[in-house]
């Protein structure tokens, strides 16, 4: 795996009681102001983040949201011509939130970016405190456990097709194994090496994960 992508691979800290895995994190380097994300509805701007010159994008994918059948989440870091670590940035339901300023935000080694994965939404953030802001921080893993079923992207799903019936058994999956009560209490994610890849490759591969689990739940796509 590109060396950059490990040395500047942000440090995750999860709920103890994360019933979901990081399966995979995609990598991609934007050199050019104003690229496009290749995964994130979005464009770099860099004058954003003072001195930046490249963004550093790391993209989570997880088998499920407590919510659905699929998510991907990410974090981006900046860096300035020195490769020093400028900026941070992390994905907060659509939409992307600082990491990184005067208010909040660590890095450990000048270099990794310490961040925090919401319980069951895996939304990342560089505080816990910020979570709270999400209305239904508890009962999206309980109450409101796998209300949207398969819920992806239709880049990813352009050749699959289940019925309602399909969705509800989905439905019925998280809530039966997956739904928990956040306990709010974080700790340090161990991310083996061999978990980050190319993002373009991940993009490529994430089809071929929906469809497992779709396998495993014993339904025809």
């Amino acid at each position: 795996m590109n060396s950059l992508a490990l040395k500047y691979a942000p440090i995750i800290y999860m709920d103890k009681r994360e019933p979901v895995e990081i399966k995979r994190i995609g990598f991609t380097e934007y050199t050019k102001n104003g690229s496009k994300s290749i995964s994130f509805n979005r464009k770099f701007d860099f004058e954003n983040m003072r001195g930046a010159v490249k963004v550093l994008e790391y993209a989570y994918y997880l088998d499920f949201d407590i919510q659905h059948l699929y998510d991907l989440e990410h974090i981006w870091v900046y860096l300035d011509v020195n490769d020093k670590v400028v900026g941070a940035e992390g994905s907060f339901h659509g939409r992307f939130l600082n990491a990184l300023n005067k208010e909040f935000g660590k890095l450990e080694n000048e270099s990794n970016i310490v961040m925090y994965s919401q319980p069951g939404k895996h939304a990342m953030v560089a505080d816990p405190k910020l979570m709270y802001i999400y209305t239904e921080l508890f009962s999206s893993c309980g109450r409101l456990a796998g209300i949207y079923g398969l819920d992806a992207p239709e880049r990813f799903t352009s050749d699959i097709h289940i019925s309602d019936e399909d969705d509800k058994k989905i439905v019925q999956y998280i809530r039966d194994n997956l739904s928990f009560t956040p306990s709010m209490e974080f700790v340090r994610c161990h991310i083996a090496d061999d978990k980050y890849m190319d993002g373009a490759q991940l993009e490529k591969e994430i089809p071929g994960f929906i469809k497992a689990q779709l396998s495993n739940l014993g339904i025809m796509y």
